[in-house]
């Protein structure tokens, strides 16, 4: 067979009732290579189940094996199977004519081959008549693929994948006979992407003999989302839900609104009570050049009520040296030539481990509350990205009241002053930070909005000596005009234009003035006290 060519396994225990339904359905596939297998799991019915397959003749291939559970007849199916790709129907559900052709389709149009296809479906009753429907949310699925996993929304007989995919992470754990199919999801998480194709592909019966209604299943089902819970690392957590503490949080309303695991959901809200105070944290600090303002920089770190992790020095090795690896914190020194500052904040998040990041330029400092205020913020909500208002030269400058969906408004003025930032690392790992080491910092949190929340904090929670995104608007304009992203929004481009020049114009006037010994008009002081507003 082909690389087109597909095998549907239908693993099956004294199913003689619905069998032949199941089998027909497959033959109706319009895709023409097709292989049909059936694996019979030690029936002891006299032998009726295998006769109902064996009455297909050759368009069918039935295996038979000693009773080992649903598991073990699919790997039985994995390993006898002839097609390059794999979905299984059970012996009680059907598939609609154009499954395999619709999904082939898609799957071509993708172009990769660490790829779970899935579908909507229908439900049927013992009877076979359609009760209902489950559609999925096709826009939400496409932005976050791993909830088709953790939402529960996954049915194992919509899925079509490659046979090898499966078998290279050790096919179907066969000490799980009740939820075996969603152990493989959750391992498919980690190796392969699931792609939701809106359509409903399958007719699902619902009816009373179903194993998955007896309590040993709904013990097995608790025992799985326990080692969920507990296993989902802060990054996964991170890509799903946008941290620990909410993923936690929305798998326990899962758990307690959608299954009967009211025990475990009680299990997910405890953790997720804790989950802030054990995310961990890096601050990663470009020194700059001055030796003892970079010590009163890390300073302010180390005097944080909640201390980080570790602090990430990036700067000149004699700079670095003279700081040491002595503190509070754990020192991790980065010692580089490099003068461009995205360029070194790079460096710097490469280096961090820390599940939360906050960015920190010397001589500005950090006011005491200002780590456990952002990743307490952030940990809550599930937002990748905050900042806040600053204090400069004794003034509060207010920026932390911008927030939320800021793009792209953010184009013509953005607010954002490194110094205040704290992201998660999940917003790194995905590209969208410092990856033009020459472009200005600012373009960064344009990136990161264009896809993202912002948080702003309205306290605030940083000292900076001179702030820098004022200084990058005119290599800022430069940037955004130069991008075949950005340089369509003339609106926001007008306006950042209009700003520099309403700069220039104030720098002449002021120019002006101290030539003429005069302290400036009123309206300079005036438009000065609004810019710094």
């Amino acid at each position: 067979m082909g690389d087109r060519s597909v095998t549907i396994a239908i693993p099956v225990r004294n199913g003689a009732n619905y069998l032949g339904e199941a089998i027909e359905s497959a033959l109706r596939q319009r895709h023409p290579e097709t292989e049909i297998l059936v694996v019979d799991d030690g029936s002891d019915d006299d032998g009726l189940t295998v006769a109902v397959a064996n009455a297909f003749g050759s368009r069918v291939r039935t295996l038979s094996q000693p009773h080992g559970g649903v598991a073990v007849a699919l790997n039985t199916a994995l390993a006898h199977a002839s097609g390059r790709l794999f979905s299984w129907l059970s012996h009680d559900d059907l598939f609609e004519p154009e499954k395999t052709d619709l999904q082939l389709r898609v799957l071509e149009a993708v172009g990769r081959d660490d790829i779970c296809l899935f579908s909507d479906l229908s439900w049927i009753d013992a009877k076979g008549r359609i009760t209902g429907e489950q559609r999925l949310d096709h826009a939400r699925l496409a932005s976050r693929p791993r909830l088709a996993f953790y939402d529960g929304l996954i049915n194992g007989c919509t899925i079509l994948t490659s046979r090898e995919l499966l078998l290279r992470i050790g096919g179907f754990d066969r000490r799980y006979p009740h939820t075996q199919d969603y152990r493989m999801w959750w391992r498919l998480t980690r190796e392969a992407t699931f792609v939701h194709v809106p359509h409903c592909l399958v007719r699902s019966r619902l009816h009373p003999g179903q194993g998955s209604h007896r309590s040993d299943a709904l013990s097995e089902n608790s025992a799985f989302w326990i080692d969920v819970l507990d296993g989902t690392s802060e990054l996964e957590a991170a890509l799903v839900h946008g941290s620990r503490e909410r993923f936690l949080r929305r798998t326990g309303e899962f758990l307690r609104y959608r299954s009967p695991n009211r025990r475990v959901a009680d299990r997910a809200d405890r953790m997720a009570k804790a989950a802030a105070a054990e995310a961990s944290v890096s601050v990663v600090v470009d020194v700059g050049q001055d030796c003892e303002a970079a010590r009163r920089t890390v300073a302010s770190i180390e005097a944080q009520t909640r201390r980080p992790d570790e602090v990430v020095l990036v700067g000149a090795a004699p700079i670095l040296e003279a700081l040491g690896r002595e503190g509070a914190c754990k020192r991790v020194l980065r010692p580089t030539e490099e003068t461009r500052p995205s360029a070194r904040l790079r460096l710097g998040l490469t280096a961090a481990r820390g599940s939360y990041i906050a960015l920190l330029r010397s001589p500005d400092r950090f006011a005491a509350g200002k780590i456990a205020a952002q990743v307490g913020r952030m940990s809550a909500t599930g937002c990748l990205f905050s900042h806040g208002s600053y204090r400069s030269r004794g003034e509060t400058v207010a920026t932390g009241s911008f927030g939320g969906r800021v793009f792209p408004e953010i184009l013509g003025d953005c607010h954002v002053e490194a110094s205040t930032v704290m992201l998660h690392r999940a917003l790194f790992l995905s590209g969208l930070l410092f990856m033009d080491a020459d472009a200005p910092v600012s373009a960064s949190w344009i990136e990161a909005a264009s896809r993202h929340e912002f948080i702003g904090l309205e306290e605030p929670l940083s000292e900076i000596e001179t702030p820098l995104a004022a200084s990058e608007q005119a290599p800022l304009l430069a940037w955004l005009r130069g991008s075949a992203t950005y340089r369509a929004h003339e609106a926001q481009l007008r306006r950042l234009q209009m700003r520099l020049a309403g700069q220039a114009a104030r720098a002449g006037r002021e120019e002006a003035g101290r030539e003429a010994g005069a302290p400036g008009t009123v309206r300079d002081r005036m438009e000065r006290s609004n810019a710094a507003a």
